[in-house]
């Protein structure tokens, strides 16, 4: 019989008010999962959920095996600078800056600190060409096998690295996601899209940042500027994602990611097919700002 844990009312490791999980978001194990009752429960409902126990058998990912399992490949990194986050959003000229750089070139960054006080990150990096895939790529067959979600045809495994603190700022994306911890937790607070007026998206005319990001910062609200932002918090779920765990965010749900305070964090994500495409209905600006990519996509390839 399939059963469904309540979430972790905390995070024993870390007690500060930070750090408790609230909203309800439930935990079910691989071992309990099968495609018809993740399609009847989450899928279908537009509804995040934990998954626990897919990854057992790949974790923890150390520094040393990542640089072995990567190798001498060159990835582009995002720099957003000491200073972005004390900024308001409003007053970012872009997202973040890139440099490119090796895996065991970051890595020394990390070390030595500097990847932390200049919030420098590895992000989505395909990393399905590298032997990495040969160890993580199990667990997210597993998940796929157990859940019968669809992999997306243009992508496969996306690897991101970073010390402890970082915040990948609050945003959604256009299909449906899964997060994997391989290494440390990540504080994960989600938003259903019916909060999206609420949660202020930048405005298409804005031109510097998607309208798939946020304007406010949502652990340091300005009511002032932001006062719908009231009602978006009083449905905000917030849950910690430990090593070995799996979030599943349904298309169009926005969610800001904190890297908990540790020597650094290892996590890959995977995108899936949106399935069936009527679940669109339930995120309509994600399916918008999609479409828009799709078109400007194919002008691209056009010119």
């Amino acid at each position: 019989m399939t059963t469904i844990q309540p979430n972790k009312s905390s995070y024993e490791t870390h007690p500060t008010n930070r750090l408790i999980e609230q909203g309800g978001v439930p935990r079910v194990s691989i071992h309990d999962m099968t495609p018809k009752f993740f399609r009847h429960e989450f899928q279908l409902p537009n509804q995040p959920v934990v998954i626990t126990h897919a990854l057992d058998s790949s974790i923890p990912v150390s520094i040393d095996k990542l640089i072995a399992l990567v190798g001498e490949v060159e990835v582009l990194t995002r720099i957003y600078g000491e200073d972005r986050f004390s900024r308001p959003k409003a007053e970012w000229k872009s997202y973040c800056e890139m440099q490119s750089m090796t895996i065991s070139r970051y890595c020394d960054h990390l070390k030595d600190g500097s990847a932390k006080r200049h919030h420098r990150y590895l992000a989505l990096v395909e990393m399905g060409h590298t032997a990495l895939r040969s160890v993580v790529g199990p667990c997210l067959e597993l998940i796929a096998n157990r859940t019968g979600l669809l992999q997306h045809p243009e992508f496969d495994m996306n690897l991101w690295v970073g010390p402890g603190g970082h915040v990948e700022p609050l945003h959604y994306d256009g299909m449906d996601g899964t997060l994997s911890q391989f290494r440390g937790a990540k504080r994960v607070s989600l938003f259903s899209p019916k909060q999206t007026k609420n949660l202020y998206p930048f405005p298409i005319s804005q031109g510097k940042m998607s309208p798939s990001f946020s304007q406010p910062y949502i652990d340091q609200p300005n009511f002032e500027q932001y006062p719908r932002l009231t009602e978006a918090l009083a449905h905000r779920k917030i849950i910690i994602l430990d090593e070995g765990e799996t979030l599943y965010i349904p298309v169009g749900w926005w969610h800001e990611i904190e890297a908990i305070e540790t020597d650094y964090i290892c996590s890959i994500n995977r995108f899936w097919t949106v399935d069936p495409v009527w679940r669109y209905a339930k995120a309509p600006e994600a399916g918008f700002f999609l479409l828009l990519a799709k078109l400007s996509q194919l002008r691209r390839k056009l010119k």
